[in-house]
């Protein structure tokens, strides 16, 4: 909620002896709500009360239990124990080449369905990730069977990084080369590339455009690396390894309270986080659906 619009409330609070009731749950310890509010109850005599889901009665153990396995880390922090904490460093810190990492060999036969995500780029990198899904145990799991990152730069005679820039219709064929004889269910794309998504639906192209929540994608592929639900084929997918290692979040943002990832080392971790909040957002957690 902006602080605009709370400014906006407390100035229509008109009558002598108005009282006002908040309900949140806790960001960063920077954030405007806490700095002007909590960190100020003594100075504005406010009563404050911190609860904790064991504190309401509706909710019986396994519904809490559920609600516990959908958040990994800081967000574990913010909306389980409701505590003001800061979101620093690494954005995936449960990467583990040991675990998430594996080799052809290890690949399933069979998938259910394969999919294809994309994070578009002109001067930044273009990304494809071909990905199988499959499930076991009713669940969801994603491999990552190869990539495509293309820097927009190439080397010349004597080495040296030179930038090209490539077209929609060379991403296409590009496309075509990455898949093969694959059937792919759908390409989810980020909705801002309109030209691509255009492009690929003219061509017979099933594509959807990309839920790009960014904070709820960071914290759904937190908690499916948490499940080990992420396979990731290593010799053929270098820069998504190189990115969940590099990936930060940004200092000067936290100062001012907001929660944004350094856009830096982001395309093929940006593409992924697409494929699974557009498939398997949190909200239809519980039941698993597949569009």
């Amino acid at each position: 909620m902006p602080q605009s619009f709370v400014n906006q409330a407390l100035a229509r609070c008109s009558v002598k002896g108005s009282k006002y009731w908040f309900n949140c749950n806790p960001e960063g310890p920077n954030h405007w709500f806490k700095v002007e509010w909590i960190d100020k109850k003594k100075e504005k005599n406010i009563l404050h009360l911190h609860f904790t889901m064991d504190d309401n009665p509706s909710l019986d153990e396994e519904t809490k239990e559920r609600y516990r396995k959908m958040f990994v880390g800081v967000f574990f922090q913010r909306f389980i124990l409701g505590l003001w904490v800061l979101a620093e460093g690494i954005i995936y810190p449960n990467f583990d080449k040991i675990k998430h990492c594996i080799k052809p060999v290890d690949i399933p036969k069979k998938f259910d369905f394969f999919y294809v995500s994309s994070d578009y780029g002109i001067t930044n990198p273009q990304v494809f990730l071909l990905c199988g899904i499959k499930y076991i145990d009713g669940k969801p799991q994603v491999w990552i069977l190869d990539e495509y990152y293309n820097k927009g730069t190439k080397k010349n005679k004597k080495g040296q990084e030179e930038k090209i820039t490539k077209t929609d219709t060379m991403f296409l064929n590009d496309y075509k080369k990455l898949i093969g004889d694959l059937e792919i269910r759908k390409v989810i794309i980020d909705p801002s590339a309109t030209s691509l998504i255009n492009l690929f639906k003219q061509n017979k192209i099933a594509v959807k455009e990309a839920d790009n929540a960014v904070i709820d994608g960071i914290n759904l592929v937190l908690n499916w690396l948490d499940e080990e639900r992420i396979h990731i084929v290593e010799e053929k997918c270098p820069n998504i390894i190189r990115e969940f290692n590099s990936y930060i979040w940004d200092e000067k943002a936290q100062e001012k309270g907001e929660d944004k990832p350094v856009k830096q080392n982001d395309h093929a971790l940006d593409a992924l986080r697409y494929l699974l909040q557009t498939l398997y957002p949190n909200k239809k957690r519980g039941a698993y659906f597949v569009q």
